[in-house]
């Protein structure tokens, strides 16, 4: 079986796959952060690819971060992430985003770093986190469709 494509194609603004607006003036470093993320913790694995593939099937690890706090030096932040498969089909009952593979519990962190590093801490922590336990979902998945 190939390797699973996992898609962190970011670029289509009016698709996004990474959300950070609650960060408000950092959502863009945070959106980078999280796809730098989830590039560098997938890369090893030799089940899944995020190079591009001709007729690609596989995931994306869709991104939002629903809360962010900043108090004096220190930054709070939580990332909820969904599994959707790849490539997305829309319908009404998919939704926009297509068909999400579910879980057992919701794939979420929240961290808190201080200092000048404590977002990107914060985000690296979090992804660590819940990228991991994405993967034996995903490979499950695979053999069902």
């Amino acid at each position: 079986m190939p390797p699973i494509f996992i898609n962190t194609d970011n670029s289509d603004k009016k698709k996004r796959i990474y959300i950070g607006d609650k960060a408000g003036g950092l959502s863009a470093q945070v959106e980078d952060m999280i796809k730098a993320h989830i590039v560098r913790i997938i890369t090893p694995k030799s089940e899944f690819t995020t190079n591009k593939v001709e007729d690609p099937k596989g995931y994306t690890l869709f991104c939002e971060v629903t809360e962010f706090g900043k108090s004096g030096g220190d930054t709070t932040i939580k990332i909820v992430m969904e599994i959707i498969r790849y490539p997305a089909a829309y319908s009404v009952k998919k939704g926009s985003k297509g068909e999400k593979v579910m879980t057992s519990g919701e794939l979420s962190g929240t961290a808190t770093g201080s200092g000048k590093s404590g977002l990107s801490q914060g985000v690296e922590g979090i992804m660590e986190k819940i990228v991991p336990k994405t993967f034996p979902v995903m490979i499950a998945d695979m053999a069902r469709r």
